[in-house]
Protein backbone atom coordinates (compact mmCIF):
# COMPACT_ATOMS: atom_id res chain seq x y z
CA UNK A 1 0.00 0.00 0.00
CA UNK A 2 2.90 2.41 0.76
CA UNK A 3 6.17 2.78 -1.12
CA UNK A 4 8.84 4.35 1.09
CA UNK A 5 11.41 6.24 -0.99
CA UNK A 6 14.88 6.16 0.55
CA UNK A 7 17.75 7.81 -1.30
CA UNK A 8 21.26 7.31 -0.01
CA UNK A 9 24.73 8.56 -0.78
CA UNK A 10 27.45 7.68 1.72
CA UNK A 11 25.02 7.78 4.65
CA UNK A 12 25.87 4.55 6.39
CA UNK A 13 26.42 6.31 9.73
CA UNK A 14 22.70 6.56 10.50
CA UNK A 15 21.36 4.14 7.90
CA UNK A 16 20.45 1.18 10.10
CA UNK A 17 18.46 3.40 12.45
CA UNK A 18 16.53 4.90 9.54
CA UNK A 19 15.67 1.54 7.94
CA UNK A 20 14.82 -0.08 11.25
CA UNK A 21 12.34 2.71 11.95
CA UNK A 22 10.39 1.61 8.87
CA UNK A 23 10.51 -2.05 9.89
CA UNK A 24 9.24 -1.00 13.33
CA UNK A 25 6.07 0.56 11.89
CA UNK A 26 2.79 -0.72 13.33
CA UNK A 27 1.42 -0.45 9.76
CA UNK A 28 2.95 -3.35 7.84
CA UNK A 29 1.79 -2.99 4.22
CA UNK A 30 4.82 -1.19 2.81
CA UNK A 31 7.90 -1.60 0.67
CA UNK A 32 11.15 0.35 0.77
CA UNK A 33 12.53 1.56 -2.55
CA UNK A 34 16.17 2.03 -1.61
CA UNK A 35 18.22 3.93 -4.16
CA UNK A 36 21.97 3.88 -3.59
CA UNK A 37 23.39 6.86 -5.47
CA UNK A 38 26.77 5.18 -6.13
CA UNK A 39 27.92 5.28 -2.49
CA UNK A 40 31.58 4.57 -1.79
CA UNK A 41 31.15 3.67 1.90
CA UNK A 42 29.56 0.49 3.29
CA UNK A 43 26.01 1.55 2.45
CA UNK A 44 25.42 -1.53 0.21
CA UNK A 45 26.38 -3.93 3.00
CA UNK A 46 24.05 -2.23 5.47
CA UNK A 47 21.09 -2.03 3.08
CA UNK A 48 21.43 -5.59 1.79
CA UNK A 49 21.29 -6.91 5.33
CA UNK A 50 17.50 -6.55 5.31
CA UNK A 51 14.84 -8.79 3.79
CA UNK A 52 12.83 -8.62 0.55
CA UNK A 53 10.67 -5.72 1.76
CA UNK A 54 13.66 -3.49 1.05
CA UNK A 55 14.17 -3.38 -2.72
CA UNK A 56 17.75 -2.29 -3.33
CA UNK A 57 18.77 -0.37 -6.48
CA UNK A 58 22.10 1.23 -7.26
CA UNK A 59 23.20 3.72 -9.92
CA UNK A 60 26.60 3.39 -11.53
CA UNK A 61 27.31 7.11 -11.21
CA UNK A 62 26.21 9.74 -8.71
CA UNK A 63 23.20 11.81 -9.84
CA UNK A 64 21.61 14.90 -8.35
CA UNK A 65 19.30 14.12 -5.46
CA UNK A 66 16.29 15.10 -7.57
CA UNK A 67 17.25 12.67 -10.32
CA UNK A 68 17.91 9.92 -7.79
CA UNK A 69 14.49 10.49 -6.21
CA UNK A 70 12.88 10.28 -9.65
CA UNK A 71 14.58 6.98 -10.44
CA UNK A 72 13.38 5.59 -7.12
CA UNK A 73 9.83 6.80 -7.76
CA UNK A 74 9.79 4.91 -11.06
CA UNK A 75 10.23 1.66 -9.10
CA UNK A 76 7.45 2.35 -6.60
CA UNK A 77 4.37 0.09 -6.62
CA UNK A 78 2.40 1.52 -3.72
CA UNK A 79 -0.89 3.40 -3.71
CA UNK A 80 0.79 5.94 -1.44
CA UNK A 81 4.31 7.40 -1.50
CA UNK A 82 6.31 8.35 1.60
CA UNK A 83 9.87 9.66 1.91
CA UNK A 84 12.63 9.01 4.41
CA UNK A 85 16.20 10.28 4.10
CA UNK A 86 18.90 8.09 5.57
CA UNK A 87 19.89 10.41 8.41
CA UNK A 88 16.33 10.75 9.76
CA UNK A 89 13.94 8.23 11.30
CA UNK A 90 10.25 7.63 11.90
CA UNK A 91 8.25 7.04 15.05
CA UNK A 92 6.47 3.65 15.10
CA UNK A 93 2.89 4.78 14.45
CA UNK A 94 3.66 7.20 11.62
CA UNK A 95 2.19 5.26 8.72
CA UNK A 96 -0.72 3.80 10.67
CA UNK A 97 -1.97 7.22 11.73
CA UNK A 98 -1.31 8.92 8.40
CA UNK A 99 -2.89 6.30 6.16
CA UNK A 100 -6.00 6.34 8.36
CA UNK A 101 -6.30 10.10 7.86
CA UNK A 102 -5.92 9.87 4.08
CA UNK A 103 -8.33 6.94 3.81
CA UNK A 104 -10.91 9.07 5.65
CA UNK A 105 -10.39 12.16 3.47
CA UNK A 106 -10.37 11.11 -0.17
CA UNK A 107 -10.08 14.71 -1.42
CA UNK A 108 -6.67 15.23 0.21
CA UNK A 109 -3.70 14.23 -1.95
CA UNK A 110 -0.90 15.24 0.44
CA UNK A 111 -0.54 14.81 4.17
CA UNK A 112 2.22 16.41 6.23
CA UNK A 113 2.86 16.32 9.94
CA UNK A 114 4.80 17.84 12.76
CA UNK A 115 8.19 16.35 13.60
CA UNK A 116 11.08 16.64 16.01
CA UNK A 117 14.46 18.20 15.31
CA UNK A 118 17.34 16.30 16.90
CA UNK A 119 20.51 18.27 17.53
CA UNK A 120 23.17 17.58 20.14
CA UNK A 121 20.89 14.90 21.66
CA UNK A 122 18.12 17.46 22.21
CA UNK A 123 14.70 16.97 20.62
CA UNK A 124 12.67 20.07 19.76
CA UNK A 125 9.33 20.33 18.00
CA UNK A 126 9.93 21.66 14.51
CA UNK A 127 6.61 23.41 13.83
CA UNK A 128 4.14 25.59 15.65
CA UNK A 129 1.04 23.88 17.02
CA UNK A 130 -1.17 24.66 14.03
CA UNK A 131 -0.23 24.52 10.36
CA UNK A 132 -2.49 25.33 7.39
CA UNK A 133 -4.48 22.69 5.57
CA UNK A 134 -6.80 22.65 2.60
CA UNK A 135 -5.70 24.75 -0.38
CA UNK A 136 -2.45 26.02 1.11
CA UNK A 137 -0.24 26.94 -1.83
CA UNK A 138 0.14 30.62 -0.88
CA UNK A 139 0.86 29.87 2.77
CA UNK A 140 3.55 27.36 1.85
CA UNK A 141 5.03 29.57 -0.84
CA UNK A 142 5.81 32.28 1.69
CA UNK A 143 6.40 30.11 4.78
CA UNK A 144 7.28 26.56 3.75
CA UNK A 145 6.68 24.03 6.54
CA UNK A 146 6.34 20.71 4.71
CA UNK A 147 9.00 18.32 6.04
CA UNK A 148 9.63 15.62 3.45
CA UNK A 149 10.24 13.02 6.16
CA UNK A 150 6.61 13.43 7.27
CA UNK A 151 4.90 13.53 3.87
CA UNK A 152 2.58 10.92 2.40
CA UNK A 153 1.11 11.57 -1.06
CA UNK A 154 -1.29 9.64 -3.25
CA UNK A 155 0.63 8.07 -6.10
CA UNK A 156 -1.98 9.18 -8.64
CA UNK A 157 -1.10 12.86 -8.10
CA UNK A 158 2.23 12.27 -9.84
CA UNK A 159 0.43 11.79 -13.14
CA UNK A 160 -0.81 15.39 -13.08
CA UNK A 161 2.56 17.03 -12.41
CA UNK A 162 4.72 18.85 -14.93
CA UNK A 163 7.64 16.55 -14.16
CA UNK A 164 8.72 15.00 -10.87
CA UNK A 165 11.68 16.33 -8.85
CA UNK A 166 13.63 19.05 -10.66
CA UNK A 167 17.03 17.52 -11.42
CA UNK A 168 18.76 20.92 -11.56
CA UNK A 169 18.11 21.56 -7.86
CA UNK A 170 20.28 20.27 -5.04
CA UNK A 171 18.57 21.76 -1.98
CA UNK A 172 15.15 23.14 -2.92
CA UNK A 173 13.87 20.15 -4.91
CA UNK A 174 11.35 19.36 -2.13
CA UNK A 175 10.11 22.96 -2.06
CA UNK A 176 9.53 22.88 -5.82
CA UNK A 177 8.00 19.39 -5.91
CA UNK A 178 5.50 19.78 -3.08
CA UNK A 179 4.43 23.27 -4.11
CA UNK A 180 3.58 22.01 -7.58
CA UNK A 181 1.46 19.29 -5.96
CA UNK A 182 -0.22 21.86 -3.73
CA UNK A 183 -0.95 24.38 -6.47
CA UNK A 184 -4.39 22.92 -7.23
CA UNK A 185 -4.71 20.21 -4.58
CA UNK A 186 -5.89 19.81 -1.00
CA UNK A 187 -3.50 19.02 1.84
CA UNK A 188 -4.18 17.87 5.37
CA UNK A 189 -1.99 18.51 8.41
CA UNK A 190 -1.40 16.17 11.35
CA UNK A 191 -0.37 17.97 14.53
CA UNK A 192 1.10 14.88 16.17
CA UNK A 193 4.88 14.56 15.47
CA UNK A 194 5.67 11.40 13.53
CA UNK A 195 9.39 11.59 12.69
CA UNK A 196 12.78 12.91 13.78
CA UNK A 197 14.91 15.20 11.62
CA UNK A 198 18.58 14.99 12.49
CA UNK A 199 20.73 18.14 12.37
CA UNK A 200 24.50 17.73 12.26
CA UNK A 201 27.57 19.31 10.69
CA UNK A 202 28.11 18.10 7.15
CA UNK A 203 24.46 17.72 6.16
CA UNK A 204 23.65 19.22 2.77
CA UNK A 205 21.20 21.87 3.97
CA UNK A 206 23.96 23.35 6.17
CA UNK A 207 27.00 22.61 4.03
CA UNK A 208 25.52 24.25 0.93
CA UNK A 209 23.36 26.84 2.66
CA UNK A 210 24.63 29.61 0.38
CA UNK A 211 22.70 28.00 -2.51
CA UNK A 212 19.27 28.30 -0.90
CA UNK A 213 18.65 31.82 -2.15
CA UNK A 214 19.49 31.15 -5.80
CA UNK A 215 17.51 27.90 -5.84
CA UNK A 216 14.37 29.42 -4.30
CA UNK A 217 14.59 32.29 -6.81
CA UNK A 218 14.90 29.72 -9.61
CA UNK A 219 11.73 27.97 -8.41
CA UNK A 220 9.77 31.23 -8.28
CA UNK A 221 10.86 32.09 -11.82
CA UNK A 222 9.88 28.58 -12.91
CA UNK A 223 6.38 28.96 -11.44
CA UNK A 224 5.95 32.28 -13.26
CA UNK A 225 6.40 30.35 -16.51
CA UNK A 226 4.23 27.39 -15.49
CA UNK A 227 1.18 29.19 -14.12
CA UNK A 228 -0.72 32.01 -15.91
CA UNK A 229 -0.59 35.43 -14.24
CA UNK A 230 1.39 33.93 -11.38
CA UNK A 231 2.98 37.16 -10.15
CA UNK A 232 -0.35 38.98 -9.83
CA UNK A 233 -2.33 36.11 -8.33
CA UNK A 234 0.25 35.39 -5.64
CA UNK A 235 1.80 38.82 -5.12
CA UNK A 236 1.38 38.92 -1.33
CA UNK A 237 2.96 35.51 -0.79
CA UNK A 238 5.75 36.30 -3.25
CA UNK A 239 6.58 39.55 -1.48
CA UNK A 240 6.88 37.74 1.84
CA UNK A 241 9.04 35.03 0.29
CA UNK A 242 11.36 37.58 -1.32
CA UNK A 243 11.77 39.42 1.96
CA UNK A 244 12.64 36.13 3.59
CA UNK A 245 15.26 35.55 0.91
CA UNK A 246 16.96 38.75 2.06
CA UNK A 247 16.77 37.43 5.61
CA UNK A 248 18.19 34.11 4.44
CA UNK A 249 21.13 35.84 2.80
CA UNK A 250 21.83 37.76 6.02
CA UNK A 251 21.54 34.51 7.95
CA UNK A 252 24.20 32.95 5.73
CA UNK A 253 26.56 35.81 6.51
CA UNK A 254 25.89 35.25 10.21
CA UNK A 255 26.75 31.57 9.86
CA UNK A 256 30.04 32.57 8.24
CA UNK A 257 30.79 35.03 11.02
CA UNK A 258 30.56 38.11 8.77
CA UNK A 259 28.41 40.25 11.05
CA UNK A 260 28.85 43.50 9.12
CA UNK A 261 27.66 41.92 5.87
CA UNK A 262 24.68 40.38 7.66
CA UNK A 263 23.78 43.76 9.13
CA UNK A 264 23.98 45.48 5.73
CA UNK A 265 21.75 42.80 4.20
CA UNK A 266 19.02 42.89 6.82
CA UNK A 267 19.11 46.63 7.60
CA UNK A 268 16.56 47.77 4.93
CA UNK A 269 13.88 45.38 6.22
CA UNK A 270 14.74 45.09 9.91
CA UNK A 271 11.53 46.74 11.16
CA UNK A 272 9.17 44.65 9.02
CA UNK A 273 9.32 41.49 11.10
CA UNK A 274 10.36 40.48 14.63
CA UNK A 275 12.54 37.73 13.16
CA UNK A 276 14.37 40.23 10.94
CA UNK A 277 14.91 42.63 13.82
CA UNK A 278 16.21 39.81 16.02
CA UNK A 279 18.84 38.96 13.43
CA UNK A 280 19.77 42.64 13.06
CA UNK A 281 20.10 42.95 16.84
CA UNK A 282 22.22 39.81 17.07
CA UNK A 283 24.57 41.13 14.38
CA UNK A 284 25.99 43.36 17.11
CA UNK A 285 26.54 40.40 19.41
CA UNK A 286 28.98 37.44 19.32
CA UNK A 287 28.03 35.03 16.55
CA UNK A 288 27.57 32.26 19.11
CA UNK A 289 24.46 34.03 20.40
CA UNK A 290 22.89 33.83 16.95
CA UNK A 291 23.67 30.12 16.71
CA UNK A 292 21.97 29.60 20.08
CA UNK A 293 18.88 31.52 19.01
CA UNK A 294 18.73 29.60 15.72
CA UNK A 295 18.58 26.28 17.54
CA UNK A 296 15.91 27.30 20.02
CA UNK A 297 13.73 29.78 18.16
CA UNK A 298 14.34 29.74 14.39
CA UNK A 299 14.54 26.12 13.37
CA UNK A 300 13.54 25.75 9.73
CA UNK A 301 16.34 25.65 7.13
CA UNK A 302 14.72 28.42 5.03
Amino acid sequence: MVSVIMNCYNSSQFLSEAINSVYAQTFKDWEIIFWDNASTDNTPEVAKNFDHKLRYFRSETTFSLGQARNMALEKAKGEYIAFLDCDDFWLPEKLEKQIAILEADLDAVLLYSNYFILKDNRKLLALKKWQPQGKIFDQQLCDFSVGILTVVIRRKVLDDLSGLFDVTLNLAEDFDFFLRILYNSKAVYQEHPVAVYRVYQGMSSIKFMDKWRSEITYVIDKFAKLYPDFENKHSVALNRRRLDLEYLCAKMYMKKGDLKAARRQINPIKFLNKKYFLLYFCSYMPVGLWNFITVYFIRKPF
